[in-house]
């Protein structure tokens, strides 16, 4: 699922923080990030300043009750 537009990212963050499973952010190049990470978190900020990187980018959790958690963050 991909992340909305003008979500605010410390309350999607701390909310990926409670789930019970990982939760990754894949990006088209190929990366991903593990966003229960600590540095993880810095270089999503970083790079979510970049419109086509968060368009084309989506968010995969390993547990299905875990998109309950960030349903207000992801479309």
């Amino acid at each position: 699922m991909r992340l909305k537009e003008g979500i605010d990212v410390n309350d999607f963050l701390a909310a990926a923080e409670k789930c019970t499973g990982q939760v990754f952010f894949h990006t088209t190049d190929g990366s991903i990030l593990n966003l229960r990470s600590m540095l993880s978190h810095y270089v999503l900020v970083s790079i979510l300043c970049n419109k086509s990187v968060l368009e084309d980018s989506q968010v995969v959790c390993t547990q299905d009750d875990d998109y309950q958690l960030l349903q207000n963050y992801l479309e």
